[in-house]
Protein backbone atom coordinates (compact mmCIF):
# COMPACT_ATOMS: atom_id res chain seq x y z
CA UNK A 1 0.00 0.00 0.00
CA UNK A 2 1.28 3.45 -0.81
CA UNK A 3 0.35 7.04 -0.07
CA UNK A 4 1.12 10.15 -2.10
CA UNK A 5 1.51 13.61 -0.61
CA UNK A 6 2.28 17.02 -2.02
CA UNK A 7 5.51 18.22 -0.39
CA UNK A 8 4.92 21.93 -0.94
CA UNK A 9 8.25 23.00 0.57
CA UNK A 10 10.24 20.85 -1.87
CA UNK A 11 7.85 21.40 -4.84
CA UNK A 12 7.34 17.70 -5.38
CA UNK A 13 4.84 14.94 -4.89
CA UNK A 14 6.25 12.14 -2.76
CA UNK A 15 5.09 8.52 -2.85
CA UNK A 16 5.46 6.65 0.42
CA UNK A 17 5.62 2.87 0.76
CA UNK A 18 5.63 1.55 4.32
CA UNK A 19 6.43 5.05 5.59
CA UNK A 20 9.50 5.52 3.37
CA UNK A 21 9.76 7.79 0.33
CA UNK A 22 9.79 5.48 -2.69
CA UNK A 23 9.47 8.08 -5.42
CA UNK A 24 8.99 11.74 -6.23
CA UNK A 25 7.69 13.94 -9.02
CA UNK A 26 9.25 17.39 -9.05
CA UNK A 27 7.27 20.35 -10.29
CA UNK A 28 7.40 24.12 -10.56
CA UNK A 29 4.47 26.49 -10.49
CA UNK A 30 4.95 29.57 -12.62
CA UNK A 31 2.57 32.01 -14.35
CA UNK A 32 -0.52 29.87 -13.76
CA UNK A 33 1.17 26.71 -14.96
CA UNK A 34 2.41 23.56 -13.28
CA UNK A 35 5.59 22.36 -14.94
CA UNK A 36 6.08 18.63 -14.40
CA UNK A 37 9.86 18.35 -14.43
CA UNK A 38 11.27 15.02 -13.32
CA UNK A 39 10.16 11.75 -11.80
CA UNK A 40 12.47 9.61 -9.72
CA UNK A 41 11.29 6.27 -8.34
CA UNK A 42 13.48 3.96 -6.26
CA UNK A 43 14.35 0.89 -8.33
CA UNK A 44 12.88 -1.37 -5.64
CA UNK A 45 9.45 0.26 -6.21
CA UNK A 46 9.32 0.82 -9.97
CA UNK A 47 5.75 -0.30 -10.33
CA UNK A 48 3.54 1.33 -12.93
CA UNK A 49 0.95 1.88 -10.22
CA UNK A 50 3.31 4.05 -8.15
CA UNK A 51 4.37 6.18 -11.14
CA UNK A 52 0.79 6.57 -12.33
CA UNK A 53 -0.23 7.60 -8.83
CA UNK A 54 2.39 10.35 -8.71
CA UNK A 55 1.34 11.74 -12.09
CA UNK A 56 -2.38 11.44 -11.39
CA UNK A 57 -2.04 13.29 -8.07
CA UNK A 58 -0.11 16.12 -9.74
CA UNK A 59 -2.67 16.44 -12.52
CA UNK A 60 -5.61 16.41 -10.14
CA UNK A 61 -3.90 19.09 -8.04
CA UNK A 62 -3.27 21.22 -11.15
CA UNK A 63 -6.92 20.87 -12.14
CA UNK A 64 -8.10 21.70 -8.62
CA UNK A 65 -5.94 24.85 -8.59
CA UNK A 66 -6.97 25.77 -12.16
CA UNK A 67 -3.39 25.52 -13.42
CA UNK A 68 -2.45 24.47 -16.91
CA UNK A 69 0.20 21.75 -17.20
CA UNK A 70 3.46 21.55 -19.13
CA UNK A 71 4.68 17.92 -18.99
CA UNK A 72 8.44 18.26 -19.51
CA UNK A 73 9.15 14.86 -17.92
CA UNK A 74 8.76 12.13 -20.61
CA UNK A 75 6.94 9.75 -18.25
CA UNK A 76 4.43 12.39 -17.22
CA UNK A 77 3.98 13.42 -20.86
CA UNK A 78 3.14 9.86 -21.82
CA UNK A 79 0.54 9.65 -19.05
CA UNK A 80 -1.02 13.01 -19.96
CA UNK A 81 -1.40 12.17 -23.64
CA UNK A 82 -2.74 8.68 -22.88
CA UNK A 83 -5.70 10.19 -21.01
CA UNK A 84 -7.76 12.75 -22.96
CA UNK A 85 -9.23 14.25 -19.79
CA UNK A 86 -5.72 15.19 -18.61
CA UNK A 87 -4.56 16.28 -22.06
CA UNK A 88 -7.00 19.18 -21.76
CA UNK A 89 -4.80 20.58 -18.97
CA UNK A 90 -2.01 21.22 -21.51
CA UNK A 91 -2.56 24.58 -23.23
CA UNK A 92 -3.79 24.01 -26.76
CA UNK A 93 -0.93 26.05 -28.20
CA UNK A 94 1.58 23.69 -26.49
CA UNK A 95 -0.02 20.31 -27.28
CA UNK A 96 1.64 19.83 -30.66
CA UNK A 97 5.11 20.47 -29.24
CA UNK A 98 4.71 18.00 -26.40
CA UNK A 99 2.92 15.32 -28.41
CA UNK A 100 5.53 15.57 -31.18
CA UNK A 101 8.32 14.87 -28.70
CA UNK A 102 6.33 11.91 -27.40
CA UNK A 103 6.11 10.49 -30.92
CA UNK A 104 9.90 10.81 -31.33
CA UNK A 105 10.41 9.03 -28.00
CA UNK A 106 8.15 6.13 -29.06
CA UNK A 107 9.92 5.74 -32.41
CA UNK A 108 13.36 5.76 -30.74
CA UNK A 109 12.19 3.04 -28.35
CA UNK A 110 11.17 0.72 -31.21
CA UNK A 111 14.64 0.59 -32.72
Amino acid sequence: MHAIRNNFDASQFDAYVDGMVAGSLQYRIQDGQMWLLDMDVDRNYRSRKLKDGLVRNALVEAHRRRLSVLPFCPETRQHVFSHPVFMRLVPEAERARFSKSLTRTRKAGKR
